[in-house]
C-alpha cells in the first residue's frame, strides 16, 4: 500500500507541474522582430489586475519577395490547337466473345540430341504394273485374215478397171532413146518419176554404188532414188548416174552443195539432166522446128 500511495503522490506532482508549464506558456508573449528573434517577458504589475489577452500566431515574414505573377497569353505563332488537351477515345462498345474450345496439345516424339535424324531419300521412278484380270493371250490378239477376204480383195486388184487401165498404158509405153546417131530402148526409165527433178552425176569412181551416191543425198527430205548406170554384159559403172527429187528447193541445195564433194574417191560434178531432150518424140520436135526455121 506504501508504494501504491508513494506512485499516486508522484503522478499527481507530474500532473500539477504539466498545468503550471500550460499556464505559462499562455501568459508569456511574444515579439517577433526583423531578425526573427522571440522575446518573451513576464506580465507586469499594471497588467496583474487585466484578463489575460491571447494574441493569435502571426507567421513570419520570407526575406524574398515571391516573382510576380505574369499571365499567360497565347503566341499568334503558336497554334492553339496545341494548347488543348487531347480529345480521349471513344470507348469501343462490350462485344460478346463465346468461349472458345483449344483441342488437347499435340505431343511430339522426344527428339534425341545428338543423333542426326535418317535422311528421306525419294526413290527412282518405277514402272508398276498391274495384273491382269481375264488376260487374252497374245496368240488369240492377232487379226487373222479370213481366205475368203483375201480371195476378194485380189480379184478386186485384178478387175478394177482405173489400176488395170494405168498398167495397160505403162505397159504400153516404150521409152526409145536417141544419141550419138543410135536408137534404142530404155525400159530403165518406167522407175523414175517423169515429174521429177532430176541431177546427172559425172566423174563417178567404180567403187560408188547405188547405197552410196543416195547415202550422199538422202539429207535432203525430198530425194526420192539414186542410181549408178552400168554396162548390162559386165556389170560394170560406166562412170555417171542420176539422182531424183521431187521438190524443186531441194533440187537446186543439192546442186549448189554437192558440186565437188567427195562421193566415195573423187569429187563428184553436177549438172541438170537432159533425159528429156534424148527422148526420140522430143528429138523429132525439134527437127521439125528447125525445118521450119530454115536452119536444117
Amino acid at each position: 500500500m506504501a508504494n501504491l500511495d508513494d506512485e499516486l503522490a508522484l503522478f499527481e506532482s507530474e500532473l500539477a507541474e504539466l498545468e503550471q508549464t500550460s499556464s505559462d506558456a499562455t501568459n508569456t508573449e511574444t515579439h517577433v522582430g526583423y531578425d526573427n528573434a522571440t522575446i518573451s517577458a513576464g506580465p507586469t504589475s499594471s497588467e496583474s489586475s487585466a484578463p489575460p489577452v491571447s494574441n493569435p500566431p502571426v507567421a513570419p515574414q520570407p526575406l524574398l519577395a515571391p516573382p510576380p505573377y505574369v499571365p499567360l497569353v497565347a503566341s499568334p505563332f503558336i497554334n492553339p490547337a496545341l494548347g488543348r488537351l487531347p480529345t480521349m477515345p471513344p470507348v469501343p462498345p462490350s462485344l460478346f466473345m463465346p468461349p472458345q474450345l483449344r483441342g488437347p496439345p499435340v505431343m511430339f516424339a522426344p527428339r534425341s540430341l545428338g543423333i542426326p535424324a535418317p535422311a528421306t531419300i525419294e526413290g527412282a521412278p518405277a514402272l508398276y504394273e498391274t495384273p491382269a484380270v481375264n488376260a487374252i493371250p497374245q496368240e488369240f490378239l492377232r487379226t487373222q485374215a479370213l481366205q475368203s477376204d483375201i480371195d476378194k480383195m485380189n480379184f478386186k486388184k485384178q478387175t478394177d478397171p482405173f489400176k488395170k487401165k494405168i498398167k495397160e498404158q505403162q505397159a504400153k509405153k516404150k521409152f526409145v532413146r536417141s544419141g550419138g546417131g543410135q536408137v534404142w530402148e530404155d525400159p530403165s526409165l518406167a522407175e523414175w518419176d517423169e515429174n521429177d527433178f532430176r541431177v546427172f552425176c559425172g566423174d563417178l569412181g567404180n567403187e560408188v554404188s547405188d547405197e552410196l551416191l543416195a547415202k550422199a543425198f538422202r539429207k535432203y527430205p525430198s530425194f526420192q532414188k539414186a542410181k549408178v548406170v552400168r554396162e548390162s554384159r559386165t556389170n560394170k559403172s560406166k562412170g555417171y548416174g542420176f539422182v531424183s527429187f521431187r521438190d524443186s528447193e531441194d533440187y537446186v541445195r543439192a546442186m549448189r552443195e554437192m558440186d565437188g564433194k567427195y562421193v566415195g574417191n573423187r569429187p563428184i560434178k553436177l549438172r541438170k539432166s537432159a533425159w528429156k531432150e534424148r527422148n526420140i518424140d522430143v528429138i523429132k520436135q525439134k527437127r521439125k522446128q528447125k525445118k521450119e526455121l530454115g536452119i536444117l
